[in-house]
């Protein structure tokens, strides 16, 4: 299914955005909006909480979130700015250390932002079922299999760190 895409690519290669903004539907243009306007609140929430985080092995997580996300933003202004849509307002590039500290666990920053990725994985599929554009289907498919893998990995680490809410047992 890559024949389509490549195709469009090549085709757009002679466009101009307003030329391309033909091409691509008002949907199409609100996902992206949406997803950049996401990815810029989760960066700013992860650099965040960064600063809170207690153990390495957290720290670590999030900075590989962090970097993940600045790859998706990119992509993402790519094609907007392909297509001659305006962005939405960026975030600070790093946030500085908020007061009590102490409040935010390591055990609260792993369940928000796990219950963060559950919530995107539906907003990926939502994007890619309603776009028309083979080159965007591919770039939403793309996050979504992205997304899926980092909470495939996340999952399996508040797993070993017991941060995972289990649910009652159940007698039948």
């Amino acid at each position: 299914m890559k024949i389509p895409s490549i195709y469009q690519q090549i085709t757009d290669l002679t466009k101009s955005p307003e030329q391309k903004q033909q091409e691509i539907n008002i949907s199409e243009v609100w996902h992206l909006n949406s997803h950049l306007q996401m990815r810029y609140d989760v960066l700013e929430t992860t650099n965040i909480l960064k600063n809170c985080a207690q153990s390495p092995e957290l720290r670590l997580i999030l900075n590989s979130g962090i970097e993940t996300l600045q790859n998706q933003i990119h992509k993402i202004e790519k094609i907007m700015g392909d297509y001659g849509i305006p962005f939405p307002a960026r975030p600070p590039f790093d946030a500085k250390t908020i007061a009590n500290v102490e409040m935010i666990t390591d055990r609260y920053i792993f369940r928000r932002i796990l219950r963060g990725i559950q919530d995107m994985i539906h907003v990926h599929a939502m994007a890619f079922t309603q776009s028309t554009m083979p080159v965007l289907r591919e770039q939403f498919k793309i996050f979504l299999f992205q997304e899926i893998e980092i909470y495939d990995k996340l999952f399996q680490y508040g797993k070993i760190k017991e941060f995972l809410e289990t649910p009652p047992h159940y007698k039948s």
